[in-house]
């Protein structure tokens, strides 16, 4: 596996990507930590880059790696190691509430910035992913008061209706960006200037780095943002065809530690 210039930072998802032992409870093996470090050590910046919040497991997870910064929620807030706000991108109070207006309408279930409460047409919700049912869950009569948010997750149709669904808020508005993750059965929804590719750039500016030797690496729709500003974006091997395809390499399947394989692959470690 090669690259045509020799990496100086790396930009890591973590679910499908780092978090290698998703079903225990470190959910990641002690390989993948050392990895990460070693690299972080040897003054190779690796900067996680997910659409997770900056949670306690999130930022645990960067003072195991020595990480300098974290990009969470796909670029709408980055922090540094000790969780202080450097940047945030937030949609406007008016488009949240057009969008979950339209959500309602959709009879979609929805989380909003990445909060522990899932809202939805009822409370007895199908939770077809295993992190979902550690959540709360309300009606829509119960959404709190909205304000400007950083990130919307919603899911609830079929991988045709997430589709549509998707292109029906493209048509309406021109500010947000959008996912289609969890194999294709959630979207994403963020400001326009909340992607991890422009996140990634923003970051290799305060880490003095030329983006172009720079990598990013992922398995899903979120992390393709990537491709036109750093040097490079590799999918690991459990991603979606059509994001594999986009891809400069493909790298390992992201268990049994994925992501160390990779770094050894691509002589980093």
């Amino acid at each position: 596996m090669k690259l045509n210039f020799q990496p100086k930072a790396y930009f890591i998802d973590l679910d499908g990507t780092t978090l290698d032992c998703p079903k225990t409870e470190a959910r990641i093996s002690e390989e993948n930590i050392n990895a990460i470090r070693t690299l972080n050590d040897k003054n190779i910046p690796v900067v996680i880059a997910t659409g997770r919040s900056n949670s306690p497991f999130v930022m645990d997870l960067a003072k195991k790696f020595n990480s300098p910064f974290v990009i969470c929620q796909n670029g709408g807030i980055i922090v540094n190691q000790h969780n202080n706000v450097l940047k945030t991108n937030e949609m406007q109070k008016d488009t949240v509430l057009e969008i979950i207006e339209i959500l309602k309408e959709e009879k979609m279930c929805f989380i909003i910035n990445s909060g522990d409460t899932i809202y939805g047409p009822t409370t007895k919700i199908k939770m077809i992913r295993p992190w979902a049912k550690k959540m709360n869950t309300y009606t829509y009569e119960e959404i709190p008061q909205i304000t400007n948010s950083t990130k919307i997750l919603t899911f609830g149709k079929n991988k045709k209706g997430i589709l549509k669904l998707r292109d029906r808020l493209a048509k309406k508005f021109i500010n947000i960006s959008q996912h289609v993750v969890s194999r294709g059965y959630s979207i994403e929804i963020n400001d326009e200037n909340a992607t991890k590719g422009i996140a990634d750039r923003f970051v290799c500016q305060l880490l003095n780095i030329n983006p172009n030797q720079a990598v990013h690496v992922g398995d899903s729709g979120n992390d393709t943002t990537s491709i036109n500003h750093i040097g490079a974006f590799i999918c690991m091997k459990n991603g979606l065809k059509n994001i594999r395809r986009q891809a400069h390499l493909i790298g390992p399947h992201y268990k049994k530690a994925g992501i160390a394989k990779l770094f050894k692959e691509l002589n980093s470690i």
